[in-house]
C-alpha cells in the first residue's frame, strides 16, 4: 500500500512537469511560421473566447471545423464582394468624407490651439470690458429703472410747478394738497435726494403763498376775502392764533396808513393866503376821519367777526375768546385813536374858524357814536382838544383885531419922510360930519347899553369910523364863538378879551400922548389943540364907557348868557388910570 501511494504522487509529479513542459495554443500559434499571426491579435477577447472553444470540442467537430471555416470564409467573401460592388458609392463617399473629415479635424485642432492660446488674452480682455462697462451698466439700469418710472416721476417733479401754478392762480386749497403730497413723499424716504430737491422746491412755493396771503391782508379787501385768507394761512399752521391776529392787524394797519397817507397828500401841498389854508385843513380833516373811521371800523368788526367770534370745532362748547386776542384788538384801537387826537391836536390850531371847528366837532361826534357800538366810544377825549383849539381860534382873532387896530397908530407913529402927512385925530377918529362936535354917550343910553340887547351895537360907534371897525372884528370874533362856546373856557375867554381891549386902550393912549400928528413940533394953532384934545377925549369916554362894556357884554351875555360880573376887567381899568391922567377934565367928567 505504501509503495501504492508513493507511484502516484510520482505519476502526478511527472504529469506536472510535463503540463508545465508543453506550451499553451496560443504560444504554437503564435510560433508557427505558416500562421504569422500578430501578438496583439491573440490579447483580443473574441480571439481568447474562440481558442478556448476549439480546445473544448471533440475530435470530429474540431476535423471538420477547417471546413466549416472555409465554407464561412467563402460566404463572407462572397457577401462582402457583393457588397463592395452594390455599394462602392458609398465607400468611395464615405472615403471622401474620412479623409476631408480628417483635414477637418487637423484643421480644427489646429485652430483650437489657437483658441485655447488666445483664450486667456480674451479673459483677460473680457474682464477689463466688464469693468469698464461697469458703471455705464449701472447707469444703463438706472436709465431703464428711470423710464420704467417715467409716469410716476413726472408726477413727482412736476409737484412744484403745480404748485406755483395753483398759488398764481389763488387755488390755495389746491395748493395746500399739493405741498402735504410732497411733504409725506419726503417722510417715506428721508435719504432720497430727488424727493428732497422737490421737497424743498414745493416749500419755496409754499413760502410764496404764505407771503401772497399775508400781502392780501395789506389790501384793499371785504370780510368774506380776509375771512378766506386768515382760514388759509390758519390751515399752513405757521403762525399760532396770536401771532396770526399780530399778522392780520399789521397788515390792516400798513393798507389803513397807506389810505390815510394818500389823504395827507393835500395837507403837505397847502399854500396861499390864510383863509384859504383855514379851509383846507378843515378840508383835509373831514377827509382824514372819513378815512379813518371807515379803516378803523372796517377792521375792529373784521378782527372780532374772524377771532373773536370764531365758531368752536363741530361738539365743543363754545368758549371765550383768549385775553391776548382781546388785548390786540384794544392796542390796536388805542394806537389808532392816539394818532386821531395827535393830529387833531396839530391840525386844529390852523383852523381859527369856529364854524369849520363845530362842522368837525359835529363829524367827530357821530363818528364816536357810531364807534359806541363796538366799545369804542371816545367823545370825552374830544372836548379838551377842540375847548384849547376854540381857545386858540377865538384868542387869535381877538388879539389879530387888536393889531389892526393898534396897527392904525404905529403906522403912522414909524411914518418917515417928509412927503408923509400924518392924520390928526380929528381925520383919523371920528367921522368927518362929526369932527366939530364928537358925540359922546348920555346918561340914557348908557342905561340902555345896560339892559337893551347884548348883540346890537351902541349906535353911537357909527361915528367913530376905527372903533367901529374894530366893534365888528371883536363881534365876528364872538359870532363865531356862539356856534361853539365850551362852557370852560368862559373865565379864559373874559381874561383874553381883557387883554385884548387893553392892548387897544394901550395903543390909543400912546397914540394920544407921543401925538404923532405933529410930527415933534407944536400946534399950529390953540383952537387946533383943542380939537384933536377934544376928539381924543370923546374917542376915550366913548371907548371906556361904550366900546369895552359892550364887548364884555356880548361876550357874556351874548355867546355864554350869563350876567357881567364887572364892566372891564383889571387891565382896561389900568390903561384907564393913566388915560384919566393924561386927561383930567375928562376924568372929571366921567
Amino acid at each position: 500500500m505504501e509503495s501504492t501511494a508513493t507511484f502516484d504522487s510520482n505519476v502526478l509529479a511527472m504529469k506536472d512537469d510535463v503540463a508545465l513542459e508543453l506550451p499553451s495554443l496560443p504560444e504554437l500559434l503564435e510560433s508557427s511560421s505558416s500562421y504569422p499571426v500578430p501578438p496583439s491579435t491573440f490579447a483580443q477577447p473574441e480571439f481568447s473566447a474562440y481558442l478556448s472553444q476549439l480546445t473544448d470540442l471533440p475530435l470530429a467537430e474540431l476535423a471538420v471545423e477547417p471546413t466549416t471555416l472555409s465554407s464561412s470564409a467563402a460566404q463572407l467573401t462572397n457577401a462582402l464582394t457583393t457588397l463592395c460592388h452594390t455599394s462602392y458609392p458609398t465607400f468611395l463617399s464615405l472615403h471622401a468624407t474620412t479623409s476631408t473629415l480628417s483635414s477637418s479635424l487637423t484643421s480644427l485642432s489646429s485652430s483650437l490651439d489657437g483658441l485655447l492660446s488666445a483664450l486667456p488674452a480674451l479673459e483677460d480682455s473680457a474682464r477689463s470690458f466688464a469693468q469698464e462697462t461697469r458703471e455705464i451698466q449701472k447707469e444703463r439700469r438706472k436709465a431703464s429703472l428711470v423710464l420704467e418710472q417715467h409716469d410716476k416721476l413726472h408726477d413727482v417733479l412736476s409737484l412744484p410747478m403745480l404748485l406755483d401754478s395753483c398759488v398764481r392762480n389763488h387755488n390755495y386749497n389746491e395748493a395746500l394738497l399739493l405741498a402735504n403730497h410732497a411733504s409725506s413723499l419726503a417722510q417715506r424716504f428721508p435719504a432720497n435726494p430727488l424727493i428732497q430737491s422737490v421737497k424743498g422746491e414745493c416749500d419755496a412755493r409754499v413760502q410764496a403763498m404764505l407771503a401772497q396771503l399775508l400781502s392780501m391782508l395789506r389790501e384793499q379787501a371785504k370780510l368774506p376775502a380776509l375771512f378766506r385768507a386768515v382760514n388759509f394761512l390758519r390751515k399752513m399752521d405757521v403762525l399760532d392764533e396770536q401771532e396770526l391776529a399780530l399778522a392780520f392787524l399789521t397788515g390792516r394797519v400798513a393798507y389803513l396808513a397807506g389810505a390815510l397817507h394818500a389823504v395827507d397828500v393835500e395837507r403837505q401841498a397847502l399854500a396861499g393866503d390864510r383863509d384859504r389854508d383855514k379851509e383846507t385843513y378843515a378840508r383835509f380833516l373831514k377827509r382824514h376821519v372819513d378815512v379813518w373811521r371807515e379803516g378803523v371800523y372796517d377792521v375792529v368788526t373784521q378782527y372780532t367777526t374772524i377771532f373773536l367770534e370764531r365758531a368752536p370745532a363741530p361738539g365743543a362748547p363754545a368758549a371765550p375768546p383768549p385775553a391776548q386776542l382781546q388785548m390786540l384788538l384794544r392796542m390796536f384801537t388805542t394806537e389808532q385813536l392816539q394818532a386821531l387826537l395827535k393830529l387833531l391836536r396839530a391840525t386844529l390850531p390852523h383852523i381859527p374858524d369856529p364854524a369849520l371847528l363845530n362842522s368837525l366837532l359835529t363829524q367827530l361826534t357821530y363818528c364816536a357814536n357810531s364807534f359806541a357800538r363796538v366799545g369804542l366810544d371816545f367823545k370825552p377825549l374830544l372836548a379838551p382838544i377842540f375847548v384849547d383849539a376854540v381857545r386858540t381860534a377865538v384868542t387869535q382873532e381877538l388879539g389879530d383885531a387888536a393889531a389892526a387896530w393898534s396897527a392904525k397908530f404905529v403906522a403912522l407913529k414909524d411914518r418917515i419922510g417928509p412927503a408923509a402927512t400924518p392924520k390928526r385925530p380929528a381925520q383919523l377918529l371920528v367921522a368927518a360930519s362929526a369932527a366939530s362936535a364928537p358925540p359922546l354917550p348920555t346918561p340914557a343910553q348908557l342905561d340902555s347899553l345896560r339892559s337893551g340887547p347884548p348883540h346890537v351895537p351902541p349906535q353911537i360907534l357909527a361915528s367913530y369910523p376905527l372903533l367901529a371897525i374894530y366893534t365888528n372884528a371883536l363881534l365876528s370874533a364872538l359870532n363865531g364863538l356862539r356856534l361853539l362856546a365850551p362852557v370852560e373856557l368862559y373865565r379864559d375867554l373874559l381874561v383874553a378879551l381883557d387883554g385884548t381891549l387893553a392892548t387897544g386902550a394901550a395903543a390909543l393912549l400912546g397914540y394920544a400922548r407921543d401925538k404923532p400928528w405933529l410930527g415933534g413940533k407944536p400946534p399950529a394953532s390953540e383952537a387946533q389943540a383943542e380939537e384933536d384934545a377934544k376928539v381924543l377925549r370923546a374917542v376915550g369916554t366913548v371907548y371906556f364907557d361904550v366900546f369895552a362894556p359892550f364887548v364884555v357884554r356880548a361876550l357874556s351875555e351874548g355867546v355864554y348868557g350869563r350876567p357881567v360880573g364887572s364892566v372891564v376887567g383889571e387891565k382896561v381899568a389900568d390903561v384907564r388910570k393913566e388915560w384919566d391922567e393924561l386927561f383930567p377934565a375928562e376924568a372929571q367928567e366921567s
